[in-house]
């Protein structure tokens, strides 16, 4: 096969149906990767999508862990271009043709809309780290001209990858689990000299965050906390972007200020979501989040929450 259309489900089996039947009259073999879903997802599909390639994961590997899977099997089938794609979404009738036909891209993604009315557009291209802008992402307009616009990070809802960078950067960095796994993979792809972009087409639309719909806001709030550094950390020194030490004050100032945010609207346990994860990336606790002892903890939050009321107090 030339091309493969890599899902994953976690516990997500009706969009994951929904997907498959968007998907019917692509070009592409299909490998869906049941990642531990309670539920067996080939038992449930098979029927019904008999084309389809199912592997099973003993465990939860996350995004990054599962997306590896299924790459690893799509590559060994002999695929030169490997598309990952959320499960929550559905595509355009000419989705694989349109993002097939751009081979000097080593990575790329097309403009991603809401599923529902009125079908907004989502994300489109994104830009690392540069020290004129306030956050560490920043959106990059694209023209629904069917160009391609050069960007830093492809969201992973949807990218292309090709062969060849996988064969030069190797897989998804499996200790970022869940958030921003997506960015470190562009990123590196970009650091060893392939183009990436994003295609002026709308081509998918996009339920969203249906894992964290599921899961709770908490567990988005410990990953992006504890992997943004680690991001950070890989990524340190890039021609154009803020110096790391800048980086890194930025990010506490992000993270605590998200704190403080979710304190504010009543949200206990996403706020030591926050800490937490800042906690384990300062450790370098990475992996599947775990609930293991952290020394000072209580200490720390403590600390933290007497500034956020001093600060609140005095304005």
């Amino acid at each position: 096969m030339s091309v493969a259309i890599v899902l994953v489900d976690y516990n997500g089996l009706a969009d994951t149906r929904r997907c498959l039947e968007s998907l019917r009259s692509q070009p592409a073999c299909i490998v869906v990767v049941d990642n531990a879903s309670a539920q067996n997802v080939e038992a449930a599909l098979k029927a019904d999508f008999p084309d389809v390639q199912f592997v099973r994961s003993p465990t939860n590997g996350g995004w990054a862990g599962g997306n590896n899977l299924g790459l690893k099997h799509a590559l060994d089938s002999g695929a030169e271009q490997v598309i990952l794609l959320n499960n929550d979404t559905t595509v355009e009738p000419h989705f694989v043709d349109s993002l097939t036909q751009h081979r000097d891209c080593g990575i790329l993604g097309p403009v991603i809309r809401y599923m529902g009315p009125p079908h907004e557009v989502q994300t489109e291209g994104v830009t690392f780290n540069k020290p004129s802008e306030p956050g560490f992402f920043q959106r990059v307009p694209v023209p629904l001209d069917g160009g391609i616009v050069d960007v830093d990070i492809v969201n992973g809802c949807c990218l292309m990858v090709h062969r060849d960078v996988i064969e030069k950067i190797g897989f998804i960095d499996e200790q970022f689990f869940l958030i921003h796994e997506e960015a470190d993979f562009c990123l590196r792809a970009q650091e060893a000299g392939f183009k990436l972009g994003v295609l002026g087409e709308s081509l998918v639309f996009h339920k969203g965050s249906s894992t964290f719909a599921r899961e709770g806001q908490g567990i988005q709030r410990y990953y992006d906390a504890r992997n943004l550094l680690r991001l950070l950390s890989k990524h340190r020194g890039r021609r154009g972007e803020r110096s790391h030490f800048k980086s890194v004050l930025h990010a506490w100032r992000y993270t605590l200020s998200r704190y403080a945010l979710e304190r504010e609207q009543g949200y206990r346990a996403s706020a030591d979501a926050v800490l937490a994860g800042l906690y384990d990336g300062v450790m370098g606790r990475y992996g599947p989040r775990s609930d293991r002892w952290r020394p000072g903890f209580s200490v720390m939050r403590g600390l933290i929450e007497t500034l956020r009321r001093i600060k609140r107090y005095i304005g």
